[in-house]
């Protein structure tokens, strides 16, 4: 099989035009901050709005959804038909974030992968969080993705944490974040199956039917700013 599973893009990583093999995640996400009293959220690095929309869709109008990317093009504005949606586009690098306001949670997914340092992004998300509010990272352990017995590969520099799902407990650790929990999900098929394809649409290569695909480990970590700090 060679090297044919290469993750070659950061933005064939994380978007693609298959179903969400990660939506389990997301749901798990979505059904937490729903217990939580928020009246607000920002979805940065929000790529082409996929978690925007279920964010929108799920909390409907009473929680105001801000949609953070550095490129204005990414915007499909696919809410924009749901009247219970109340989403901001905010047109932000998170290295110089600059919000309208303080939010309740940040939410980021397959942001950090792509930074080169990570840890001043954090910072910087953090300083939008009001105290008692939170943060959530999605990341991946690419590393951990497999077809069959062998390992994907990164060769691209566009990605250059392709493991950063490993360090998210110690970045939020060392931002001063309280109550760190970590949670991970690693979805799994064979041959044809979304995951399947998924990959397929990733890598630009489709596993054969027989192949026994794992996509890369998606860890979700979540961490709580202080009342106090």
């Amino acid at each position: 099989m060679g090297d044919r599973h290469s993750l070659i893009t950061n933005s064939a990583f994380v978007h693609t035009n298959q179903r969400d093999p990660y939506a389990s995640a997301t749901h798990d996400l979505v059904a937490r901050v729903k217990s939580l009293a928020v009246d607000s959220i920002a979805d940065i690095g929000c790529g082409d709005a996929g978690i925007t929309d279920v964010l929108a869709g799920s909390l409907g109008s009473r929680v105001t959804v801000y949609a953070v990317d550095q490129d204005p093009d990414v915007f499909v504005h696919n809410w924009r038909n749901r009247a219970d949606a109340s989403v901001i586009e905010v047109v932000q690098d998170v290295n110089d974030l600059r919000m309208p306001r303080l939010v309740d949670v940040i939410v980021s997914r397959f942001l950090l992968i792509d930074l080169a340092t990570p840890l001043e992004a954090i910072r910087q998300m953090r300083s939008w969080i009001r105290p008692g509010g939170h943060l959530v990272l999605l990341e991946p352990i690419t590393s951990t993705g497999r077809v069959n017995h062998q390992p994907l590969r990164v060769d691209s520099d566009e990605i250059v944490n392709p493991d950063i799902g490993i360090e998210l407990a110690e970045l939020l650790e060392a931002t001063h974040f309280s109550g760190i929990e970590l949670f991970a999900t690693t979805p799994v098929g064979i041959g044809e199956s979304l995951v399947g394809r998924y990959l397929g649409a990733m890598t630009g290569n489709d596993p054969d039917p027989r192949d026994f695909v794992a996509l890369p480990t998606l860890v979700t970590a979540w961490g709580r700013r202080p009342l106090d700090g």
